[in-house]
């Protein structure tokens, strides 16, 4: 029985904080509805802004809540009772809706995976005892590329109606693939674009050392001039 209390004990602690956190969004929302904060912000945006470009101020404000809180739901119940008010106040098209909600949902992820704060950051460190910072660096330089590839050609483009949500797909896909191709290498050979460079820097210095001026030189003016084309 014993065993068994324990396992609930954990089960109840695991289940604490996701409800404690809806417990609190729910009463946000309840606070912003009473005090008509979504009808406040729309009223000052006003036609200051087009509401193409909610979908992309969504997602910053998701990104920056999501790092700090490291809470992917944390940030969603934060970010829904702010935005959804206030989108429906801007503008009556559903597909803005759809893309706008999209957003919030989307955003909200990026901090649960870089954020040194993170439970998924915590975990991993703990279970794999990789130090912080080296599972910051690597995380961050797969999320912060793709999350600046969704930000500009998802949520922007496609929110400005620039092409369909699919063509987004496609698009940082290619993109994705061309990066990965060019600097992308194992550790038992250089990328792509290292190697162009090397072969670059190879011509360069052939040519250099069959210049006149090098060979008119003394032996430590070229050892000199070697290690400065280096």
């Amino acid at each position: 029985s014993s065993g068994i209390n324990a396992e609930y004990g954990d089960g109840v602690k695991g289940m604490a904080e996701p409800i404690m956190i809806l417990i609190l969004a729910w009463g946000l929302g309840v606070a912003m509805n009473d005090i008509h904060t979504s009808q406040y912000i729309a009223l000052a945006l006003g036609d200051s802004m087009k509401v193409e470009y909610f979908p992309a101020i969504v997602c910053l404000i998701g990104y920056a809540m999501s790092y700090a809180s490291g809470s992917a739901l944390g940030t969603q119940g934060i970010i829904f009772p702010l935005v959804i008010p206030v989108i429906v106040h801007l503008t009556d098209d559903e597909e803005v809706y759809l893309k706008t909600i999209a957003a919030a949902c989307s955003s909200s992820v990026f901090g649960n995976l870089c954020s040194p704060i993170a439970d998924t950051t915590i975990a991993g460190v703990l279970f794999t005892g990789c130090p912080m910072l080296d599972h910051l660096k690597v995380m961050s330089t797969f999320c912060i590329p793709i999350g600046v590839l969704s930000l500009l050609l998802g949520d922007l483009m496609v929110g400005l109606n620039l092409y369909p949500f699919w063509a987004s797909y496609l698009v940082a896909l290619l993109i994705i693939v061309l990066v990965f191709t060019l600097f992308g290498r194992s550790p038992r050979r250089d990328s792509l674009a290292r190697k162009l460079l090397a072969l670059v820097r190879g011509s360069g210095m052939a040519r250099f050392l069959s210049s006149s001026s090098f060979e008119s030189s003394t032996e430590e003016e070229k050892t000199r001039l070697i290690q400065d084309n280096l």
